[in-house]
């Protein structure tokens, strides 16, 4: 399939039901008790074409275009796992409490926040009209969601410091960090998320 058609395909998914502009931007991680585990990151594009939806239609002047592009992969050290300047970490201790971490650069030379949404604000606006043409979603890539599923349940979950915007949730083995894109794109120390779980 064309790379252009395999954009909109993916981003049409993302139009059902239960899905929010959150969902759009995110890097999710399947963590196993050893360590390894899967990583999937999906992230915004602005394509060049509409691709063949557009080219072919008839009768109608499209203003809007947001493409979003997902991969997977598999790791065997969840320390040696990097995305831009994004960088994991993880370990046991002799009790058992296993721990994973995340630390996410703040700021303009921070390289994460445009590799995950390549997108200047009005273009953020612009496109959520191509995601959501219920006009309820006003921008997308506004929020990166990063979200790890632990082998078991979460004991712990946290971040170093205070960062404007950013939420922390958990819920039975599934830890979510939501960051709003201006957050990370604003000078500060960086965020550090920490989670725990019992082996």
């Amino acid at each position: 399939m064309p790379r252009h058609a395999l954009l909109l395909l993916l981003s049409a998914t993302l139009l059902l039901p239960g899905c929010d502009e959150t969902d759009a931007v995110a890097v999710r991680v399947h963590l196993e008790n050893d360590l390894t585990g899967t990583v999937t990151a999906s992230a915004l594009e602005l394509p060049a074409t509409g691709g063949r939806v557009v080219e072919a239609a008839q009768g109608a002047e499209w203003t809007a275009r947001v493409g979003v592009v997902c991969n997977t992969g598999r790791f065997e050290d969840l320390s040696a796992l990097k995305l831009a300047d994004l960088t994991f970490a993880g370990g046991t201790n002799p009790t058992g409490l296993a721990y994973a971490s995340v630390t996410l650069p703040r700021g303009e030379a921070a390289t994460w926040p445009r590799t995950l949404v390549p997108l200047a604000p009005e273009e953020r606006t612009k496109a959520a009209k191509a995601f959501d043409p219920s006009g309820k979603t006003t921008e997308i890539g506004a929020t990166v969601k990063l979200e790890f599923t632990l082998p078991s349940a979460v004991v712990g979950n946290g971040v170093s410091g205070k960062s404007r915007g950013v939420r922390l949730s958990a819920d039975g083995n599934v830890a979510t960090l939501l960051v709003p894109i201006e957050t990370a794109l604003t000078a500060g120390d960086p965020i550090v998320w920490h989670m725990t779980w019992q082996k």
